[in-house]
């Protein structure tokens, strides 16, 4: 599919609500024909829909409980660590559930073994949580080769029914990584075998663009956010500055607000009902695994193996 003939397809599938100025303004729509998470990150990357954008500001501060599913530990910061230092200071609990052990296929500059590499990214993830006041939960699945099992996603199934939240956060649908696609891999399949407490989702930004219809002004605790980051010393001094990236982000999210001349900074949201997420991930994932992990057998054949241990046969046509 080339590129012009995807956007036409796409915007005529993007319908924009008039008047109710929700938290869901953006309706998506018979998705089902547009076969390419790549093309369509790349697309929206581009600033293709930037004239139908209105995203709102979203409820944080109100919520009765968040779930936050980080694929590793520092994805829940780069990606809504300023709305969660808000929803700690309005007394929302939260729980923080960290679905890779974080390790590593060998030794690091930040650690002499796989073991070191683990232990270390779960100090400095437990340093975070108890600043924002988180409740910590480990899936534990291996990051350098993931396996997950059955009995992973009947725990995060336990899990969100025990916790009953009223947002689930994780990194937006079209993230590229592939281990955090994973992770809404496997929210679908802990639905198949066995359905999902109603919440929405909140999809957050880490490594690219994504479709905002929602964002949190996070400029009051912007320096706090800035602080959260630099507990990650191993990822910032040893991988990339991820502290730095992620402020920079929130800078440029700026744009979809007015700021009157004030220097803001907003983290932006995907929102959906969960039913309509597991929808898009139905869409967007099952054609072919190898597209959808970007060629990454490690994670692809696993989850292959996983999905049909779950529900079969896959249809490349449904």
């Amino acid at each position: 599919m080339t590129m012009k003939k995807f956007m036409t397809r796409l915007l005529n599938r993007l319908r924009v609500g008039s008047g109710d100025r929700d938290a869901r303004r953006f309706v998506i729509g018979r998705w089902a024909d547009v076969d390419d998470p790549e093309l369509a990150a790349a697309v929206l990357a581009a600033g293709c829909f930037q004239r139908r954008l209105d995203p709102v500001a979203l409820p944080v501060e109100t919520l009765d409980r968040i779930v936050v599913l980080a694929p590793h530990q520092d994805d829940e910061t780069i990606g809504a660590g300023g709305a969660l230092l808000l929803a700690r200071a309005a007394g929302v609990p939260v729980d923080v559930v960290f679905v890779t052990d974080g390790g590593s296929k060998g030794a690091t500059a930040y650690g002499d073994s796989p073991e070191d590499v683990v232990e270390i990214r779960n100090r400095e993830a437990q340093q975070v949580c108890d600043r924002l006041g988180a409740t910590v939960h480990h899936l534990g699945i291996a990051n350098g080769r993931p396996a997950p099992t059955l009995e992973d996603l009947d725990r995060l199934s336990d899990l969100l029914e025990r916790l009953q939240p009223a947002t689930v956060l994780l990194p937006w649908i079209l993230d590229a990584p592939p281990r955090h696609r994973m992770v809404h891999h496997l929210l679908w399949l802990a639905h198949q075998r066995r359905a999902l407490p109603d919440f929405e989702v909140w999809g957050f930004q880490v490594h690219n663009e994504l479709l905002p219809n929602g964002y949190v002004d996070i400029t009051t605790v912007a320096e706090e956010k800035r602080s959260l980051l630099a507990c990650y010393r191993s990822q910032n001094e040893h991988i990339r500055r991820y502290d730095h990236l992620a402020m920079g982000l929130a800078a440029w999210n700026s744009r979809h607000v007015r700021d009157g001349g004030e220097a803001r900074f907003l983290e932006v949201f995907f929102t959906l009902p969960v039913a309509e997420h597991l929808r898009l991930v139905e869409q967007f994932y099952f054609r072919s695994f190898t597209q959808t992990y970007r060629s990454v057998d490690a994670v692809a054949h696993p989850m292959e193996a996983l999905h049909r241990a779950v529900v079969g046969d896959i249809d490349p046509g449904a």
